[in-house]
């Protein structure tokens, strides 16, 4: 699975704009999982980050209904290896 972006990361790509350059943005951060799926490790929470990261479609957007899909995945490959 790929590596999850850091908030150092972003901070890092940002700085190449202008800081009135107009943007978008929807920011999911770790915390966050606590809401969409708290069963979840911290692993495990860093390895739906990496997936949501990986698949995302900008045509799905980052919704809760797409975290939850990612969760649901990183969930089912912990219960094939229990």
């Amino acid at each position: 699975m790929s590596k999850y972006t850091t908030i150092a990361d972003l901070m890092t790509h940002l700085q190449r704009f202008a800081p009135d350059t107009p943007c978008v943005v929807h920011l999911w951060v770790a915390d966050d999982f606590e809401d969409v799926a708290p069963e979840l490790t911290s692993d495990e929470v860093l390895a739906t980050i990496a997936l949501a990261d990986a698949t995302l479609d900008a045509d799905i957007s980052l919704s809760w209904y797409f975290l939850r899909h990612c969760a649901d995945t990183v969930l089912a490959k912990r219960e094939e290896r229990e």
